[in-house]
């Protein structure tokens, strides 16, 4: 009986995985608007009630996408954790950006859905942990809140990114250097001494 769980287990997977990924793929070949689920469900080779089984909208897809690419970036980033605060800081949003670029019209969904409880919090959790890191450590200003300052830093980015889709104009990386180094240097100008 138990080889039936875990056959039984191994199959509700394999066909999660196969609607996800060739919707994935629709996605990336003709664009998330004009793939329909009945297009995925057809390259999946399962039925319409099979894909509503797994995901509730095309848009369930993208964030379970975003949720992935989110988590291995932020393992990624904390293999690095001889790094300074701000080191930390460009290299996941440096990596935020190119996901972004890459997966415009993906990242676009992304960001569009940002509300509600399916809401990925993984570049904000990412951000927080890096700057409370930098606090402890002292190379962030503890006269701020770290979740403050991580919101204020992703709603940073999150705009950059909507003006940079938007227009299609400009280097989105470029942008959120720019961003960060507002945040962490102040717009003060600099004493000459």
């Amino acid at each position: 009986m138990v080889t039936d769980l875990s056959r039984r287990e191994r199959k509700k997977k394999e066909t999660r995985e196969k609607i996800f990924s060739n919707a994935m793929q629709l996605f990336r070949l003709q664009g998330f608007n004009a793939t329909s689920v009945e297009q995925i469900t057809q390259h999946a080779d399962v039925g319409k009630g099979t894909f509503y089984n797994y995901f509730s909208t095309k848009e369930a897809i993208i964030l379970e996408f975003s949720r992935l690419t989110w988590q291995e970036l932020v393992s990624k980033g904390r293999q690095k954790p001889s790094l300074s605060t701000r080191q930390r800081l460009e290299i996941l949003l440096m990596d935020w950006a190119e996901f972004m670029m890459k997966d415009r019209e993906i990242a676009w969904v992304t960001i569009r859905n940002r509300e509600g409880s399916d809401y990925d919090m993984s570049l904000h959790y990412a951000l927080l942990a890096i700057l409370t890191v930098g606090q402890q450590n002292s190379e962030i200003s503890r006269e701020f809140d770290p979740a403050f300052l991580a919101e204020s830093l992703e709603g940073m980015m999150i705009q950059h990114f909507i003006r940079w889709f938007v227009s299609g104009v400009g280097d989105l990386q470029e942008e959120v250097n720019d961003a960060l180094a507002i945040l962490l240097d102040g717009l003060s100008e600099k004493q000459q001494a």
